[in-house]
C-alpha cells in the first residue's frame, strides 16, 4: 500500500463531500484512511497511481457517489516547445508536456512533490525505470530543449543550492546526487558523462534521474508547469505521464499544451494520452459476478467508475478505459470496477448459499506424504528440510553428477545443481551431526530432478539415513520394511548396484514385489571424501511410485 498525507480541507473542497462520506467511498474503493492531528493519511493499492493525488481521489470518489461521470478525452494546444532527444544510452526515452494555469500554492506544492516521489517509488521502479522533472514554464529560457550526455564537468545549479557545482561535485555531494547517480552515468568519448536537459541558451534544467536545475523552481505563485519524464521503457514512461498530466487537468482552469520530440529526423506529439477500448457484454459481467444485470445498469457502473462508453448493442458496450487507468488490463478489471460501483455489500452481489456443500480432503499424494512423516517419526527418526539446489562437486564425490541437471546461471557457486537424489541432502546433514549422541538417525520428504535419456524426471522422495559407531545394511532394510509395512504392503529386496552405496551391500527395494527406490550401505570411500568418519546406511523411495502401487488394489 502507498501511505499519502492531505489536508482534509483540500479533500473535502476538491471532492465535494462531507469528509465521513468520503471515508466510506474511498473504503469501497479499497483505501484505508487514518485521521491524524493535523492530516488525513489515505493508503492507496499501488496499482493506482491515478489516486496518489487529492485531484486523482476527488476524480474517482465523485464518479462513485454520482457527482461527476464518464471521461472525455482532454484536448490539447501546441505550444511550440520541442525536445530534441539524442538518444543517451542509459536512459533514451523522453517524453514532455505543459500544463497551464495549475497556478500552484504553498498546499498544492507539498501535494505535488508528494504524488512525483509515489510516482517515481512505484511506477519508476525507485527511478530506475522511469523519473519525473517538474519546471515553472516561465522560468525556461527558448522553446527548443535539447536532452542528451553532457560531461560530468559542466556546471549547473542544483535544486536547493544557491551556487553553481559540476555535475560531478553533484553526483557526489548532494543527498539525490549520492542516492540516484549511478543509474545513468556512462561514458562518452572516454570520458564520464550524464544525460542532462539544456534550454535554449544552454544551461541544464534537469539531470534524469538525480536532480532538477534550481533556475527552473517550481514555487507558490507559478502558474504553467512544463514536465519531463525520462526512462529506459517507453510504455512506462507513457504512462507515468499520462497520470500525472490528467490529474494535474482536473484543477480549475487547468489546459494541457503539446511538446514535439524531434528524434532522429522523425517528429512526434507529446504526450500520448493513449486510451484502449475493451467490449463487454452483460453475459460475462453476470457469470462472474453472479447477478442478474442488465447492459443499462452496467453502464451506470462503468461510468460512475470514470470511463467512456459507447452506445449499447445487443448486450455489449464497448468501454474506452481512459488514460490514467493503467490498472486496467482486461475485461476482468472492468468487472471488478462494476462491482466496487454497486457495493459489495449491495442486494445484487448478496451471497447465495451453494445447493450442494462440498468438503475438502487432502490429496492422495499429500495424504501419504502426511502418513510417511508419522511412520519415520514414530520410527525415530528425525526429519530434515533442505533445498532441492545443491552443490555438482557433492554430487561427484558421491557418483551421482551424471543424472544431475545444471542450473543456467546460479546465484551461488555451491548450490548449481537440481538434486537426482536425496542423498546429498541426508550426508550433509550427518556431517553436521558428526559430533551428536549416537545413532544419528535422519529423513526427508523432497522433491528430487534427474534425467533419464533426453527426459526430465521430477519425483516426490523420502529418504532415511542413520550415522552410528557400526551400521549396516541389516539396520537401514529393518527401518524401511517396518515402513512399506506400515501402509499395509509387502516388503522386499532383491541385489542391485546404485551409487553411493557399497557393491553387494546395495538392493532394489520392493513393495509388493514392485520396485519403489534402493537401500544399502555408503561406500566407505564417498564417506571419506566428505568427511564422514562413520558408517552410513540409507534408503530412499519414490512417494509416487509408491502411490501407483497403493492404488493398484492394496490398502493404505
Amino acid at each position: 500500500m502507498v501511505k499519502l498525507r492531505f489536508s482534509p480541507e483540500r479533500l473535502v473542497e476538491a471532492s465535494g463531500l462531507d469528509l465521513d462520506v468520503l471515508k466510506e467511498a474511498l473504503f469501497r474503493l479499497k483505501c484505508e484512511t487514518e485521521e491524524l492531528e493535523d492530516a488525513i493519511e489515505v493508503e492507496v493499492n499501488p496499482d493506482r497511481p491515478d489516486m496518489f493525488s487529492v485531484e486523482g481521489i476527488a476524480r474517482a470518489v465523485r464518479g462513485l457517489m454520482g457527482l461527476e461521470m464518464g471521461w472525455s478525452l482532454p484536448s490539447g494546444e501546441k505550444t511550440g516547445f520541442t525536445i530534441v532527444n539524442e538518444v543517451p544510452p542509459s536512459r533514451p526515452i523522453i517524453m514532455g508536456a505543459v500544463v497551464y494555469g495549475v497556478n500552484v500554492d504553498e498546499e498544492f506544492l507539498r501535494e505535488l512533490m508528494q504524488f512525483q516521489e509515489k510516482l517515481h517509488d512505484t511506477i519508476g521502479r525507485k527511478r530506475r525505470k522511469v523519473a519525473i522533472g517538474i519546471h515553472d514554464l516561465s522560468k525556461v529560457k527558448g522553446h527548443r530543449l535539447r536532452y542528451g550526455l553532457v560531461s560530468v564537468e559542466v556546471g549547473m545549479r542544483p535544486l536547493g543550492n544557491e551556487r553553481t557545482m559540476t555535475i560531478r561535485e553533484v553526483l557526489a555531494r548532494t543527498e539525490q546526487g549520492v542516492k540516484y547517480g549511478n543509474l545513468s552515468l556512462t561514458s562518452f568519448e572516454g570520458r564520464a558523462a550524464h544525460p542532462a536537459i539544456l534550454d535554449e541558451e544552454g544551461n541544464i534544467i534537469s539531470l534524469p534521474p538525480v536532480i532538477n536545475s534550481d533556475i527552473t523552481r517550481v514555487e507558490a505563485g507559478t502558474r504553467d508547469l512544463f514536465i519531463d519524464v525520462t526512462g529506459t521503457d517507453p510504455y512506462m514512461v507513457s504512462k507515468v505521464l499520462d497520470v500525472l498530466a490528467s490529474n494535474l487537468l482536473e484543477r480549475r482552469h487547468s489546459k494541457l499544451g503539446i511538446v514535439t520530440i524531434s528524434q532522429e529526423g522523425s517528429l512526434r506529439e507529446s504526450p500520448n494520452m493513449s486510451t484502449k477500448t475493451l467490449d463487454l457484454s452483460s453475459t460475462d459481467v453476470n457469470k462472474v459476478l453472479g447477478t442478474d444485470l442488465s447492459i443499462d445498469e452496467i453502464a451506470l457502473s462503468l461510468l460512475k467508475m470514470r470511463f467512456a462508453i459507447g452506445q449499447p448493442v445487443d448486450e455489449k458496450l464497448s468501454v474506452t478505459v481512459p488514460p490514467f487507468r493503467t490498472d486496467v488490463l482486461s475485461t476482468i478489471d472492468l468487472v471488478e470496477d462494476i462491482a466496487i460501483a454497486l457495493g459489495y455489500d449491495s442486494p445484487e452481489l448478496s451471497p447465495i448459499e451453494p445447493l450442494v456443500v462440498p468438503t475438502g480432503s487432502l490429496m492422495p499424494s499429500s495424504r501419504l506424504v502426511r502418513v510417511s512423516r508419522d511412520i519415520m517419526t514414530g520410527l525415530g527418526f528425525t526429519e530434515l528440510m533442505s533445498y532441492l539446489l545443491t552443490s555438482s562437486k557433492l554430487l561427484e564425490s558421491l557418483g551421482l553428477a551424471t543424472m544431475s541437471i545444471r542450473v543456467k546461471n546460479p546465484v551461488q557457486a555451491d548450490l548449481d545443481v537440481l538434486r537426482p537424489s536425496l542423498a546429498p541432502s541426508l550426508l550433509s546433514a550427518m556431517l553436521l551431526n558428526i559430533d551428536k549422541r549416537k545413532p544419528v538417525k535422519l529423513f526427508e520428504i523432497g522433491k528430487v530432478v534427474y534425467r533419464v535419456s533426453d527426459k526430465v524426471v521430477e519425483e516426490r522422495h523420502l529418504g532415511a539415513a542413520i550415522m552410528d559407531y557400526s551400521t549396516g545394511y541389516e539396520d537401514i532394510q529393518g527401518v524401511a520394511y517396518s515402513y512399506i509395512r506400515a501402509l499395509g504392503l509387502r516388503p522386499g529386496a532383491r541385489e542391485a548396484v546404485a551409487e553411493p552405496f557399497i557393491r553387494g551391500r546395495t538392493a532394489v527395494l520392493l513393495a509388493d514385489e514392485r520396485p519403489i527406490g534402493v537401500l544399502g550401505e555408503v561406500n566407505p570411500e564417498a564417506l571419506e571424501r566428505l568427511g564422514l568418519d562413520y558408517p552410513v546406511a540409507a534408503f530412499e523411495v519414490s512417494l509416487d511410485r509408491l502411490l501407483e502401487v497403493l492404488q493398484g488394489g492394496n490398502t493404505g
